[in-house]
């Protein structure tokens, strides 16, 4: 079984075109859409395009050609941008924020700060997620 390292750069290849994007080969863990903004003029069926994979609003795979500013397994000082029930959420350079999790914050953090943070992909609910608690 071969899967997609989520929160990382994946070499995938091409397998159709569709009217919002280009569906990449996911292997074991389905096809994973790369958006029409984002495909590379000229790509064909069956190129290799380095993306990078994580999960979109709805927690479906999700491909993109920006670069992130931390990946999982990376420490960064990212800004945070807003809090809601669920946690924080900081600005990693991509469209969906990264959510740090009440119970990973050592301190109340305040938006617009920067905090020092490390990402890891959550074992229970296999999201993208960051902890301040990292002594």
């Amino acid at each position: 079984m071969e899967h997609i390292k989520l929160g990382k750069y994946n070499q995938l290849e091409v397998l159709r075109k569709v009217d919002f994007g280009i569906y990449l080969d996911g292997k074991d863990d389905g096809d994973i859409l790369l958006p029409l903004k984002e495909v590379p003029e000229g790509t064909e069926e069956g190129d290799w395009l380095n993306v990078f994979v994580y999960l979109d609003q709805e927690e479906r795979w999700i491909a993109t050609k920006l670069t992130p500013l931390i990946q999982v397994g990376q420490f960064a000082c990212l800004e945070l941008a807003w809090v809601n029930q669920y946690g924080a959420f900081l600005k990693w350079g991509l469209m969906k924020d990264l959510v740090v999790p009440f119970g990973e914050q050592k301190t109340k953090i305040e938006v617009g700060d920067r905090y020092l943070v490390y990402c890891y992909v959550d074992e229970i609910t296999n999201r993208i997620a960051a902890t301040a608690k990292i002594e």
